[in-house]
């Protein structure tokens, strides 16, 4: 089976380059992460990917995977790391740096550490396998997919900033063979390649939600 992991659209802190983990009510989804959760809602669907989904527990995730099917799940395995010290802060005023080199041994002040976050993706990763789907969904954010990412292609965890995850992208692992097979895909830069306009992709989720 594969699991198509959806990083959340932009959201109004992604702009404003501030980190959040903590508030689960806090933090929509600005104009652009609409769009991109649309767009990855419109991808799955043309793709013919049918399963269930999943969403961490923030809101800009939920309202990513609401786009995506209303009848969503909440899995608090897949929330974001927790920033303990750095949480509302610009990534400009901390020591970002230290973090980005190697964040094993660099965990956020009070925060969660890797080794954490590795044991409930892992976890998550062998209850979807065990659900029986053909495909499974899942909405989180950058750290936990990249973690994901790390546990299949034996990357270590020191090293997860070298992946690329943007808003509103989506990765596919095929958990039987245990092989990534894309990560990163733009849904909004590939149907806008294919001559679709953003209202259109727009509207198609709006069908979804109302």
């Amino acid at each position: 089976m594969i699991i198509y992991f959806v990083r959340h659209g932009e959201s109004q802190l992604n702009a404003l380059n501030m980190l959040h983990s903590r508030n689960y009510e806090d933090n929509p989804l600005t104009d652009k992460g609409r769009l991109e959760a649309a767009a990855a809602a419109f991808l799955l669907r043309r793709m013919g990917v049918k399963g269930p989904v999943f969403s961490s527990p923030l809101l800009r995730a939920r309202q990513t995977a609401r786009c995506i099917d209303p009848d969503f799940k909440v899995d608090h395995r897949l929330r974001e790391i927790d920033m303990g010290e750095w949480e509302l802060r610009r990534i400009e005023e901390i020591p970002f740096g230290n973090y980005l080199r190697d964040p094993v041994m660099h965990s956020p002040p009070g925060g969660e550490g890797m080794g954490s976050v590795a044991e409930r993706m892992l976890d998550f990763i062998n209850y979807a396998r065990g659900l029986g789907a053909r495909a499974v969904v899942a909405v989180s954010h950058w750290h936990p997919i990249a973690t994901a990412i790390a546990l299949i292609i034996g990357l270590p965890l020191s090293n997860i900033y070298k992946i690329r995850i943007g808003t509103g992208s989506i990765t596919a692992i095929d958990l039987e063979i245990g092989d990534l097979l894309f990560s990163n895909l733009s849904p909004i830069r590939i149907l806008r390649s294919l001559g679709f306009r953003d209202e259109e992709i727009l509207a198609e989720c709006n069908k979804v939600v109302s």
